[in-house]
């Protein structure tokens, strides 16, 4: 049976990682008092100053706390221990971390196999390489058996507003109309949400399975993992809290609505099956979808109504291969970006030992169906020539901006009314009893935009 440590020791699963948070802390009084147990160990001087004697205790609760949240999601957590990332000079963080101090942390862990590690290289003739990952060993299982999501917590403020560079680094900005419109109603839909509850059961083992297309180091199928706590189902606490992040420093790309949290983990980060047990509360919720948001939004732009699933005329049983490819036709720069992409998607959902139900979809349906995704290019182009000339042209980006316009509208409504909503992009979760109503709010806010209709259904 494969536990949690095989997935890196045996299989090398290094694409199912996470990036490290530099402001990620945990309160968890089992956990905190190992961490604290560990201090008599340290190697410091008894001379050391108080400042870095502040900063040990720091970094031992930010890596184990990053270390224990990738056990809790059957994940490695990805440190680089260049001095770019320790200066702040990365995509991981814009923080100055105590270099000597940082890294001895790291290395006690390791030297105590607390932790273990797959040190990256850096090649400097091709310009890449590898970031290290590092996960829990059998030793911190114990000590992580008491963890919860809401035990995680981050001590850093979080912004209404978020502008990223084009490489994905937060960057700062001057105040704007925009951004003043989207930090005073996100400010509104925040404080709803503090005098409400919310609950959900995390239950990973009902939304990971094991990969039929993956192919162990030696000819023998893996059996079902067991990841740690994550075999278990619980009841967990939300903390919800959204922010707007706009891309490519500009305010004219990005604007979608994300669940960045101080404590816990963000409904954004459910499965679909984990989002279906959320209440708000005490009721349960429905979760209503804009029906093919971007591709309704493209032929309103066209001046067409568009009544009909846009994938009616395809196969059901590649319904799934036709989306992904759609989506990314509005998202890349290029046909060919398209195509790449494609490829670059299914290589690496090929070498993950366990994936969600919605990539064992597309799995299962490439390996039926082995798509001539060129193909299936011109058959979306040909059923769909009114918005063909957005295919590979890089509208996503634009068409998120006003979607997460959009959504600001549908939960700034929502919220003047009472009514608690949690967005997922395009779509919104909701007490049972407001469906009728979020489903109107809906319907009229996207007709205002778009001065077309658009199907609202119940996922």
């Amino acid at each position: 049976m494969m536990n949690y440590e095989d997935l890196f020791e045996f299989c090398h699963d290094f694409g199912s990682s996470r990036p490290i948070d530099v402001d990620l802390s945990i309160d968890n009084s089992e956990v905190n008092n190992f961490i604290e147990s560990l201090l008599s160990d340290f190697p410091i001087s008894s001379n050391a100053k108080r400042k870095t004697l502040d900063q040990v205790v720091e970094y031992l609760f930010m890596v184990v706390a990053n270390i224990a949240k990738g056990y809790m999601q059957g994940e490695c957590v990805a440190i680089p221990r260049s001095s770019r990332f320790l200066n702040g000079e990365t995509v991981f963080s814009d923080r100055k971390l105590s270099k000597g101090t940082f890294i001895t942390v790291l290395d006690f862990l390791i030297n105590n196999r607390l932790i273990a590690e797959h040190r990256g290289h850096f090649d400097r003739e091709c310009n890449s390489g590898q970031i290290s990952r590092y996960w829990a060993k059998r030793v911190l299982y114990e000590h992580f058996k008491t963890l919860k999501f809401s035990d995680f917590c981050t001590v850093k403020p979080i912004p209404s507003v978020i502008l990223h560079d084009s490489t994905g680094k937060t960057i700062s900005f001057a105040e704007n109309r925009i951004s003043q419109i989207f930090s005073d109603e996100i400010f509104c839909i925040n404080t709803l949400y503090k005098s409400n509850k919310f609950n959900y059961i995390s239950d990973i083992s009902k939304s990971v399975f094991h990969n039929p297309c993956y192919k162990y180091s030696n000819p023998t199928n893996i059996p079902s993992p067991i990841l740690g706590r994550n075999d278990n189902s619980y009841r967990e606490m939300l903390y919800p809290s959204i922010s707007a992040v706009f891309s490519r420093g500009n305010f004219d790309c990005g604007g979608r609505l994300y669940s960045i949290v101080k404590r816990g983990i963000g409904w954004q980060n459910l499965s679909q099956e984990e989002r279906h047990t959320i209440t708000i509360n005490g009721e349960s919720t429905v979760e209503l979808d804009f029906k093919a948001l971007h591709i309704s939004m493209l032929y309103a732009i066209m001046g067409i109504q568009i009544r009909e699933d846009p994938y009616t005329y395809f196969s059901t049983e590649m319904r799934s291969l036709y989306k992904t490819l759609m989506l990314r036709l509005l998202n890349a720069r290029s046909i060919r970006g398209t195509l790449q992409s494609i490829e670059r998607t299914l290589w690496t959902l090929k070498r993950k030992p366990f994936i969600l139900s919605k990539e064992m979809k597309i799995l299962n349906a490439v390996e039926k169906f082995k798509p001539n995704w060129n193909k299936l290019v011109s058959e979306l182009m040909e059923h769909h020539k009114p918005i063909r000339r957005f295919f590979g042209s890089d509208c996503g980006i634009y068409l998120q901006r006003l979607d997460g316009e959009m959504m600001l509208h549908i939960l700034s409504v929502l919220a003047q009314e009472g009514i608690p909503a949690l967005p997922v992009h395009d779509s919104v979760i909701i007490p049972h009893y407001a469906q009728s109503r979020a489903a109107e709010v809906m319907q009229t806010t996207y007709r205002r935009y778009m001065g077309f209709d658009c199907i609202v259904e119940a996922k």
